[in-house]
């Protein structure tokens, strides 16, 4: 990912890989739905939490292979790969998307991920889940 993507999506995207959410980015109730689990939780702080829960078990996970879209229809979205490796040494990686929706004065007030729970088995398994 690079630092200077413009995009949504992009930020959203650098957003989490740092683990902060930055100024000016989300609007107050901001929301992060999942299609593994179809929960939706704010973005802020449950989403941040649960990257940082990730990254107690799998130090090196990472967003990699970032491709993100300009806001076209109130969406930016963002293709990218979730990779790192688990506590017994296993590589794991898994394509995801995320669809970042943009209100009218360009804040993030919704985040959707899609991605196949089954490429996560294994951290899901380190996580306790």
């Amino acid at each position: 990912m690079t630092t200077t993507d413009r995009t949504h999506a992009g930020r959203v995207v650098a957003a989490l890989d740092a683990v902060d959410p930055g100024d000016g980015l989300f609007a107050a109730g901001a929301v992060t739905w999942h299609s593994f689990d179809e929960v939706e939780a704010p973005t802020v702080p449950d989403t941040m939490h649960s990257v940082r829960a990730i990254r107690a078990a799998v130090p090196d996970f990472g967003f990699r292979d970032v491709r993100a879209q300009p806001v076209t229809g109130g969406i930016s979205w963002a293709r990218y790969v979730v990779a790192g490796t688990l506590p017994d040494g296993t590589a794991f990686r898994a394509p995801a998307a995320l669809a970042v929706h943009v209100g009218d004065d360009g804040l993030v007030t919704r985040i959707e991920e899609y991605v196949d729970t089954g490429q996560l088995a294994g951290l899901f398994g380190a996580l306790g889940s």
